[in-house]
């Protein structure tokens, strides 16, 4: 009877949780950076609706992980241009297909500056290879074929998979290859540093290669990163001597869509670590006002986004908008149907150093110096044997969220919605 009485009323049950992994603003580090997200955590749990988790407690789930997440950053983008190619090329749409593989290829090749996996761009030269000559282009498809050569000269197709005249096509190309006078990359780095050539690790110093375009990726001992795309011609002897520099989530784009599809991306790419709880996305944007949005990975949506004057304290402006935010959420966690956007905040991808941290160290964070991490408490035992499987279905959950709806905050600040900066 207690047990069901407590259900009823929602006396114990859990309230949703929002992932905190800091914000992107550009110059803010060290405890400044740590401190400004445990605020964001805390502002969540004054609303009563959420409990925001901070980075350092998000830190201990996330270990193990980083790497995938940076990988699926890296070539998410390319992945997904590579599945909607392959889709068309199924669908005997070769001419279709083959702008959309281009830009998988582009994509994918961008990607290395950060992941070491090719496959994907073998993948997505070998099926543009296909598409051509398709349509008759033997010289694109041979184009292809030896860019996927050049990345790896002992790959051959098998005739298992693809027709005996693509096979044989692809094998003339790769004679033709090899058959060249070799290349020779020198590359001068710290003894200490790992080096990948076209995704294969391989000691600093001299390599032969296949004449063509390759792609050299380089990580010191500390973490900081050198990346450079090298096209040698038959015969060339090309030294190189990279600048490390600190290892970043991603280099920033330019404009303001590219810096919204890196802000998609990478949140797109967290929140498949964070067992379907929102994320907190909130930062500056190009025309100086702070931004905030929640993206929810049960759905793959973005919230509506938030804005508000930057002032002389963009932190307390952030927090401003915190309550609003909030009030995006349904009673199930995920975002209302009609405070869902298709547009999201530009921001810079590479300005985030809590995020930085999460995803580069070494070791579980500790929280900011004179910040206590709260202890999360689970329902009381009794609570859970007189319920069983009954309780972990939610109902508690949606007994205690009651979403605000508002949107706007109590004369902290303007918020305003429409097109994002």
């Amino acid at each position: 009877m207690i047990a069901t009485w407590l259900l009823a009323t929602g006396a114990f049950a859990a309230v949703p949780e929002m992932v905190v992994v800091g914000a992107h603003l550009p110059g803010l580090t060290g405890k400044a950076a740590d401190v400004a997200a445990v605020r964001l955590a805390e502002a969540l749990d004054a609303t009563g609706k959420v409990n925001g988790l901070t980075p350092a407690e998000v830190s201990a789930h996330l270990a193990g992980r980083e790497d995938l997440i940076l990988d699926a950053f890296a070539l998410g983008p390319g992945r997904d241009a590579l599945r909607e190619g392959k889709i068309l090329y199924d669908r005997a749409q070769p001419d279709q297909a083959i702008p959309v593989l281009e830009q998988a290829t582009r994509l994918l090749a961008a990607g290395l500056a950060s992941s070491t996996d090719v496959s994907h761009l073998h993948e997505a030269l070998t099926l543009l290879g296909l598409a051509q000559a398709g349509l008759g282009n033997e010289a694109a498809a041979r184009l292809a074929f030896r860019r996927s050569v050049t990345l790896n000269p002992s790959r051959q197709l098998d005739a298992v998979n693809y027709p005996p005249q693509i096979v044989a096509l692809y094998g003339q190309v790769r004679s033709a290859a090899v058959g060249e006078s070799s290349a020779s990359l020198t590359v001068l780095a710290p003894g200490d540093a790992s080096m990948w050539v076209d995704g294969r690790q391989t000691p600093p110093g001299e390599v032969t290669v296949v004449p063509g375009e390759h792609y050299v990726l380089i990580r010191g001992a500390d973490g900081s990163t050198a990346f450079e795309t090298l096209v040698l011609d038959p015969g060339e002897k090309k030294s190189l001597a990279p600048v490390l520099s600190a290892r970043a989530i991603g280099r920033a784009a330019s404009d303001a869509p590219g810096r919204s599809r890196q802000t998609r991306d990478l949140y797109r790419s967290l929140g498949q670590f964070t067992d379907r709880d929102p994320v907190l996305v909130v930062g500056v944007t190009s025309t100086g006002e702070v931004a905030l949005q929640v993206y929810a990975p049960a759905s793959g949506n973005f919230s509506r986004a938030l804005t508000a004057d930057a002032g002389s304290d963009p932190i307390s402006a952030l927090l401003s908008l915190v309550p609003a935010a909030v009030g995006f959420l349904s009673e199930s966690g995920d975002i209302k149907s009609d405070r869902v956007s298709p547009q999201v905040i530009a921001l810079d991808v590479s300005s985030n150093a809590v995020l930085d941290q999460l995803l580069f160290q070494t070791a579980p964070a500790a929280a900011a110096p004179g910040v206590v991490t709260k202890e999360r408490k689970g329902a009381p035992w009794y609570l859970w044997a007189g319920l069983g499987a009954l309780a972990a279905g939610g109902g508690a959950t949606a007994a205690i969220l009651v979403a605000n709806g508002a949107d706007t905050a109590k004369d902290d600040g303007t918020i305003t919605f429409g097109p994002i900066p």
